[in-house]
């Protein structure tokens, strides 16, 4: 297998740790309207088209027997629309201050054009939201060229494969199997599975976790594990093929998956970051058939001893 293309999502995957700007644009989109969302009833269908996102949490029945209560002259239809509007406002002026590069981004976009691999996105952003985070991330080395947006594919986003097949046209690449698929939310990680790419989620700093980078930072060692344990099962019960802890650990993945079919070692995802030492996945790949550590001393490297019995 080679890796030709890697696909990324924007908030919370590439830039804007922690997921920011989308939480804090509907929050203030839908307080213009008098009403109070918590970060965990938008974070739950992150990923989906903004305009979608708005009429799910509209019709919720507790978010809906508000609105009707202070706008009962406005329709579900004409909400969504007045709601969206705000937010679309509201995101413009958010964005600016989030679209920073994540941990790790750098050195990953330095490997991918080494290595002249195509770079693509897909986002539940509109065209003038990407367009604004290109403008931001451009000063700081990230350019991809194909950006895909729902209104590119008659308004089908995520988790549908409409955007993401057609990143893959346009980068003219038949074998899906031959393309990552990176993002920090569930949607994304069925986007790839439907377009049947090799999906990956992105642990630290994404929506899963839902932390600013200086609330992770504030986290014990254990809180921080437990976070980071907790988002990679989400991600891993969504059908994730691969989860990476940072933007960088995807380095070592590719050139993992890169290696020839005959000398591929055992990928082994620890509860740390991607394990790629040789010495670390032997001993993770030995059975002793129990938990006595004294056998083990007996056993181990005695695989392949041969025994004669006369």
């Amino acid at each position: 297998m080679t890796i030709q293309a890697v696909v990324f999502d924007w908030a919370g995957t590439t830039v804007d740790y922690g997921s920011r700007a989308p939480i804090i644009a509907f929050q203030r989109a839908f307080a213009r309207f008098g009403i109070g969302l918590s970060e965990a009833t938008i974070r739950t269908d992150v990923g989906l088209d903004k305009i979608k996102h708005v009429e799910k949490i509209l019709k919720q029945p507790v978010n809906w027997q508000q609105w009707q209560t202070q706008h009962p002259e406005v329709n579900l239809e004409a909400a969504v629309e007045l709601v969206y509007a705000q937010f679309q406002t509201e995101v413009a002026q958010v964005i600016g201050e989030t679209a920073i590069l994540k941990p790790g981004m750098k050195a990953l976009i330095n490997y991918l054009n080494q290595h002249h691999l195509q770079i693509a996105t897909t986002s539940g952003y509109t065209e003038s939201m990407v367009a604004q985070n290109l403008k931001m991330t451009a000063r700081q080395g990230y350019q991809p060229e194909i950006n895909i947006t729902s209104e590119q594919t008659d308004l089908i986003g995520r988790p549908q494969a409409a955007m993401l097949n057609l990143a893959m046209k346009k980068m003219h690449i038949d074998d899906p199997q031959t393309v990552i698929k990176i993002g920090d939310t569930v949607n994304d990680i069925l986007e790839g599975k439907n377009a049947h790419t090799i999906s990956v989620g992105v642990v630290e700093g994404s929506n899963v976790i839902g932390l600013s980078a200086a609330e992770f930072d504030e986290l014990s060692e254990l809180q921080r594990q437990e976070y980071c344990r907790t988002a990679r099962k989400t991600f891993e019960d969504a059908g994730a093929d691969f989860t990476v802890d940072t933007m960088a650990d995807l380095i070592p993945l590719i050139d993992q998956l890169n290696m020839p079919t005959h000398e591929t070692a055992p990928l082994l995802l620890t509860p740390g970051p991607l394990t790629t030492s040789e010495s670390v996945k032997q001993t993770m790949m030995v059975d002793h058939g129990t938990w006595d550590d004294d056998y083990k001393q007996v056993t181990w490297g005695r695989g392949n001893t041969e025994y004669r019995v006369e």
